[in-house]
């Protein structure tokens, strides 16, 4: 008991296991996980152009197995960067999902760690979403551009 207050606890108060302060969310970060998203594809590329250009062997041979391993990696590093933003890393499945994937890759590459707490974008993130609609716009135009010949 302390003097100065008499009706003070003896019990240590431990701070609260499930609080969001200060915590690291651990997974990867939207660096970590553009460069290994990109870098998984440019190996695809790469080793789909080394095979074909050493054997005449079908799709199935070279792009099939390629693309198991470039899907279970881009699985493993979508789950942890979703992990890093406070989302379930169940989530990293859904990039098997057409249309689905899109979604978890936007949130990939523009939420910044811990987003699912604090639902507020930096300014990265948003210099970062405003890029990737320019795009999505350039390559609709194209789209338009093109088939409209």
């Amino acid at each position: 008991m302390n003097e100065q207050n008499p009706y003070q606890t003896t019990i240590e108060i431990a701070e609260d296991p499930y609080s969001t302060a200060g915590m690291r969310y651990g997974g990867i970060g939207r660096l970590a996980f553009a460069l290994g998203y990109f870098g998984i594809t440019a190996m695809q590329w790469i080793l789909a152009a080394v095979a074909y250009s050493v054997t005449e062997a079908g799709v199935v041979a070279v792009d099939v197995p390629l693309a198991l391993i470039a899907g279970v990696a881009t699985i493993a590093l979508s789950w942890y960067r979703m992990i890093n933003q406070g989302s379930s890393g169940f989530w990293g499945f859904a990039t098997i999902i057409p249309l689905v994937n899109l979604f978890v890759f936007l949130r990939c590459m523009v939420c910044p760690e811990g987003y699912a707490d604090t639902k507020t974008l930096d300014t990265a993130g948003k210099v970062i979403g405003l890029v990737l609609f320019i795009m999505l716009l350039g390559f609709i135009g194209m789209f338009f551009f093109i088939f409209s010949m």
